[in-house]
């Protein structure tokens, strides 16, 4: 009679209330299994916040190096590195608050206006210095062009006054030429008259 009993509607349903038990264990261990996955979303978070820190911390220190090595050999680049500083150190401010769908947009908007400003500021100060230079150096050809057309002035006159000096010398030489053969005429002449008179005297002292 106690057999029967225990396997009576009694003895099935306490079967049935464990069962259920085990049925809600197991539907809590499995809950259970998913906890580490949320924490490794977590890990996983802080490491990628992690790496975009270190990222920025690195990208700042090479443009200082880069800066400070630029204005030791050339003072007037190192605004445009200054300002590329603080162009990178501003784009990855944003990038560390903004979301992340939003990243390539923001990356390409930041380049281009970098890029479009330091370009500007290259052609600007590229532009003004040799210009300037280009300038000085236009006025000081001018002003010895100036000078060299004044000498050539001053020699062109003193080569025609020299001309004429020259001229006038070769007039008087051919003047005195002239005088210099009357001089030789008349000096015949009185040559043939003294002959002359040397006959009569000789005739009239006989």
């Amino acid at each position: 009679a106690a057999k029967g009993k225990g396997s009576g509607p009694s003895a099935r349903k306490g079967k049935g209330q464990i069962e259920k038990r085990k049925l809600r264990e197991k539907r809590r261990s499995t809950g259970v299994v998913n906890i580490p996955a949320a924490e490794s979303l977590d890990e996983y978070d802080d490491d990628e916040a992690g790496q975009k820190e270190r990222k920025k911390e690195d990208s700042i220190t090479l443009q200082n190096t880069m800066q400070n090595e630029s204005a030791s050999t050339d003072p007037g680049s190192s605004y445009l590195l200054q300002d590329s500083s603080r162009m990178v150190s501003s784009r990855y401010k944003s990038t560390t608050n903004a979301p992340e769908d939003d990243a390539p947009n923001r990356y390409s908007r930041t380049d281009r206006t970098g890029y479009s400003r330091c370009s500007r500021d290259a052609n600007s100060s590229g532009n003004s210095v040799p210009n300037t230079v280009l300038e000085k150096r236009i006025e000081e050809l001018e002003r010895e062009l100036a000078k060299e057309k004044q000498e050539n002035v001053r020699l062109v006159k003193m080569t025609q006054d020299k001309e004429e000096l020259i001229g006038k010398l070769k007039e008087e030489i051919d003047l005195l030429n002239r005088d210099l053969d009357d001089i030789e005429d008349e000096n015949e002449q009185l040559k043939q008259e003294n002959k002359t008179l040397l006959k009569v005297v000789g005739q009239l002292t006989r």
